[in-house]
């Protein structure tokens, strides 16, 4: 799939993985997780324009002083799923021609593929994992998916963006962490 000049590009990206600590010291049951995304997922398909928008900013706003703030958005997310076998949420996009929209695009056609942070709210509880005090979050509502440069989840980020023109999508190599093409059909290709 190829992209008309003036329409968003499209993004794929793992927002979250269940189960593990993160860099924030938190973990994410992954009872808690499916059942998050399956809220979400019902919020996102509802009809006549009564759905959640589902969106993404460059940095989260609690690093920039505050609440979400429209001009900041450079995504919206289209689909979001919770993936059984990686334990992770997937999430499919369009990256959107905002200002800031734009530097994104251009950092990642330059090889940048910037992690994601999951924003969201909810409860927990502090309980002992391998003798380290970790917060456990029992319950979890997600607001939204920003792309950001450090994220907490060391596998959350950009997996794969769409090209512009008769370019192809690129993908991220995970074992050496670097932007490589996907072929020459554009097929958005799985890694």
């Amino acid at each position: 799939e190829t992209n008309v000049a003036g329409e968003p590009r499209h993004i794929e990206a793992v927002g979250l993985t269940a189960g593990i600590i993160n860099g924030n010291g938190r973990i994410y049951p992954v009872a808690g997780v499916r059942a998050a995304v399956a809220e979400l997922r019902r919020h996102l398909n509802e009809s006549a324009g009564q759905g959640r928008l589902l969106l993404g900013e460059a940095e989260h706003p609690s690093d920039k002083g505050g609440r979400p703030n429209l001009l900041e958005t450079v995504v919206r997310w289209e689909s979001v799923d919770f993936d059984e076998t990686e334990l992770q949420v997937t999430l499919r996009g369009a990256l959107l021609e905002t200002s800031k929209g734009r530097d994104i695009q251009a950092l990642l056609e330059g090889g940048v593929m910037p992690d994601v942070s999951q924003r969201g709210y909810g409860d927990s509880r502090k309980v002992r994992v391998d003798g380290r005090a970790v917060e456990e979050i029992t319950a979890l509502t997600i607001t939204g998916y920003d792309l950001v440069l450090e994220g907490a989840d060391p596998f959350a980020g950009v997996t794969i963006f769409e090209a512009q023109g008769d370019e192809t999508m690129g993908e991220v190599d995970e074992k050496q962490g670097e932007v490589k093409p996907a072929g020459g059909d554009g097929d958005i290709r799985a890694i």
